[in-house]
């Protein structure tokens, strides 16, 4: 979602829940809740765990592509130091299989640092199913404790909210009438 959107939405909520929590006939008395999702990232093993592997992995492709590096490199300063000794045809052929090196060390570093390369994949290979469960204790707490809202301290959004105040339908409506009329 646009983030200017999300912040439209999340300040638009934010002033309906101080409009809810200063009516005070609205309900009775509302629940509210947060949560610090770093704090508990930080303490939860699981995802410390996750991030031991992920740097691990990290690690690993870093001294690989590292290696490869220093080989291209290697070769390049060989290819320099013999130039003179050799025919125009060696040279074209070694600079040939010198960019095919430099295009195959490009092609890796992509393949695993691109936006949906394979440390993002991993990354969320590892990372979601801890969300996911995080996101289900929330949403179990929130019902069983009788929380009307659940914010998120480090983002400043909802985690959960009871439906009852979900008023998306009739802010919709109120859009549609507008697009009706014209």
């Amino acid at each position: 979602m646009n983030r200017g959107i999300h912040k439209l939405i999340t300040g638009c909520l934010v002033m309906f829940l101080v409009f809810v929590c200063t009516v005070g006939s609205v309900h009775a008395q509302l629940k509210m809740g947060y949560i610090r999702p770093m704090f508990i990232l930080e303490k939860y093993e699981p995802y410390q765990e996750a991030q031991r592997q992920l740097a691990e992995i990290k690690k690993t492709q870093d001294e690989k592509l590292k290696k490869d590096e220093d080989q291209l490199q290697q070769n390049l300063t060989e290819a320099q130091k013999k130039q003179m000794l050799m025919s125009e045809e060696m040279i074209a052929r070694t600079r040939e299989e010198l960019a095919k090196q430099k295009d195959a060390l490009d092609k890796s570093y992509s393949e695993f640092y691109q936006p949906g390369g394979e440390f993002e994949k991993k990354q969320e290979e590892l990372i979601q199913p801890i969300i996911n469960k995080i996101n289900e204790v929330i949403m179990r707490i929130g019902k069983d404790e009788g929380y009307d809202f659940i914010f998120d301290a480090d983002q400043g959004g909802v985690l959960f909210a009871d439906n009852t105040y979900d008023i998306s339908e009739l802010i919709l409506g109120e859009l549609l009438k507008d697009v009706t009329k014209k």
